[in-house]
């Protein structure tokens, strides 16, 4: 059982390093012919060399972290977990969240270094990074409270629910499906837009032709737009993005001020129309019926690992272990995971399709097309991604194709 555990890590890492490096190869083919005016001469040697840095960066740390788990799992360090925190207390729950919480806590503080190196060199370094030191440390702070609590409160409702269930694993299988995804639904419809407000200050749209654009068009298709905002987005990076909050047909518009700042008045509204096309198509619904889809395939494995005590005492605990159950499951389902997202991301894609068709539609081919290549330059977007990247990893895809495509219609 332990080797089965240690080997699944080690092969899902060394898989993930083939596909980076085949990626990272891949970069220097020649930049298709529709996708030239993207980079100029200056712009290609900087996404080079953001990759090759990026590249770089993420095999150290994929490295470190699976060198981290490992010595976690063959030195015996849960078992000592297990020991330290039942001697805190005999609740099993508490016991669970001071053991989950303890292990977490560890795995910040260790990758706190590589944050902070990737935040203030690599993405400093090529231009992107614009957070202060303090809103680093103001983020990390919001990030764990958040962390400790939600996550302490969702995992001790389950653990709740499988100490009464106990006996009757399928039971909790689908007691645990139902409160997973009654939590998301909540946070999806909900508590979103206050997370963001921990992180961000959003500031309405002054009115002018933009917004008047931008409510016409979403009127037109019978969304009734609650808000339109500008988020302060350059305080952290220069990256552009624009996105919708809220359920069924009333929606918040959030607009980065970067994105403003880089693109015409006509590629802004050719990115808003993309994502309205999202809404009409009911791609948000769809996802989150995959996503519940998916919960349920999760509260089946983790039931699995807590049906089996011999996995628990292979690494020296004293048996069966709630929270060393859930941090078994996200190791033994990550092969599952590259493979479930194999047919999730190809429906990804399919759907940015059809929402670029939808915004052509509604606004222009020359618009939409001008908007994705500021995106890929701003953003340096990989031009040339390796196949196999983009099947496993690629929710959208690649510029070629995606410009391809709308300059077919």
């Amino acid at each position: 059982m332990k080797w089965i555990v240690v080997g699944l890590l080690v092969l899902v890492y060394v898989f993930e390093l083939i596909v980076s490096l085949l990626n990272h190869r891949y970069r220097v083919k020649p930049i298709p012919d529709n996708l030239k005016d993207v980079y100029d001469e200056e712009g290609y040697q900087k996404w080079l060399a953001y990759s090759l840095d990026t590249h770089r960066f993420g095999l150290v740390k994929r490295g470190f972290n699976l060198l981290v788990m490992l010595g976690f799992l063959l030195f015996g360090l849960f078992a000592r977990l297990e020991v330290v925190t039942n001697s805190w207390t005999s609740n099993p729950i508490l016991s669970t969240l001071y053991f989950l919480g303890l292990f977490q806590t560890i795995m910040i503080v260790l990758g706190i270094p590589f944050k902070y190196y990737g935040m203030f060199f690599v993405e400093a370094r090529h231009g992107f990074n614009k957070a202060t030191r303090a809103t680093f440390t103001k983020d990390l702070f919001i990030q764990y409270v958040m962390t400790m609590v939600l996550g302490g409160l969702l995992v001790a409702g389950i653990h709740a629910v499988y100490l009464q269930f106990t006996d009757n694993l399928w039971t909790f299988i689908l007691a645990t499906w139902g409160i997973v995804t009654a939590v998301m639904i909540f946070i999806f419809a909900f508590l979103n837009k206050v997370f963001l407000r921990l992180f961000n200050k959003f500031t309405p749209l002054p009115e002018g032709t933009l917004r008047t654009r931008i409510e016409t068009l979403a009127t037109s298709l019978g969304f009734n737009i609650k808000s339109l905002s500008v988020m302060d987005a350059s305080k952290r990076s220069t990256k552009l993005n624009a996105f919708f909050t809220g359920i069924g047909k009333m929606k918040e518009v959030v607009l980065f001020d970067t994105l403003i700042e880089k693109m015409s008045e006509d590629e802004i509204v050719a990115v808003l129309a993309h994502e309205l096309g999202h809404a009409v198509n009911k791609d948000t619904w769809r996802m989150l019926f995959q996503q519940i889809i998916v919960i349920l395939l999760y509260a089946a494995g983790i039931g699995f690992v807590l049906g089996s005590s011999a996995l628990a005492t292979s690494f020296g605990l004293s048996g069966t272990h709630f929270g060393f159950a859930l941090i078994l499951f996200m190791i033994l389902f990550e092969p599952f995971e590259i493979l479930l997202s194999i047919p999730l991301s190809a429906l990804s894609r399919k759907a940015e399709y059809k929402a670029d068709q939808f915004a052509v539609s509604h606004t222009s081919k020359e618009a939409m097309i001008s908007a994705l290549k500021v995106l890929s330059r701003e953003d340096l977007v990989n031009l040339n991604p390796h196949p196999l990247a983009v099947i496993i990893y690629y929710s959208h895809p690649p510029m070629k194709e995606r410009i391809g495509a709308i300059e077919a219609l």
